[in-house]
């Protein structure tokens, strides 16, 4: 009679993305159902989707790579730590492979996180400026490639994000080097480098 008091619960069965990508441990253990629940949220809304097809819909096949869904799960979810834990994750499974596009997107996918992060724990700077140089070192290699694959470039943000990061902390020397090796490099962007250095350079003097 006393057996059915000490019944086993039945393990949750995964589906879905998370099935898919084989962290069914990380998405039950790790993390708690409110992080799993933004997580869906942050899904279903970025991308117009059901967000069942997370852990409830079998899915057999995707074109999203690991490295971009965690880009996501990092977005959606609120905890700061977790956060950071899920953007390093993904910039190691990105830096597995050789490819370069996919590297400066997931790089600038952690680094604009790491933007928002700052504002509220600015002891996460360092991390801030660190996807953002690796993001800046891949430029050349980036434009090849994406060249040579579309025909056309897109505008290369990271160089004109670090200048600004740089300056926001008071490091001008450091923001106007960026920005000259920007120039250099004829960095696609939507501003205009030479008053920025004349800018930064005229700001120095004025120190």
């Amino acid at each position: 009679m006393l057996f059915g008091l000490f019944k086993k619960s039945k393990p949750v069965k995964v589906k879905g993305l998370i099935k898919y990508y084989g962290i069914e441990d990380f998405w039950l253990n790790t993390l708690t159902e409110k992080q799993r629940e933004e997580v869906k949220i942050r899904y279903s809304k970025g991308l117009n989707t059901n967000p069942d097809s997370i852990d409830k819909i079998e899915i057999r096949i995707t074109s999203m790579p690991l490295y971009s869904f965690l880009i996501i799960m990092a977005e959606g979810i609120s905890d700061i730590q977790m956060k950071d834990k899920i953007i390093s994750w993904a910039i190691e499974e990105v830096e597995k492979q050789s490819n370069v596009i996919e590297k400066h997107y997931t790089y600038m996918g952690g680094w604009k996180i790491y933007k928002q992060i700052v504002k509220e724990n600015p002891s996460y700077y360092s991390k801030y400026i660190e996807l953002l140089i690796k993001d800046c070192e891949i430029h050349d290699q980036f434009n090849k490639q994406y060249f040579e694959e579309n025909g056309i470039l897109p505008t290369y943000p990271s160089f004109k994000e670090l200048a600004l990061a740089y300056e926001r902390s008071g490091e001008i020397e450091k923001a106007i080097e960026i920005s000259k090796i920007a120039l250099k490099k004829k960095v696609k962007e939507n501003t205009s480098f030479e008053r920025r250095i004349a800018k930064l350079e005229k700001k120095l003097r004025n120190r």
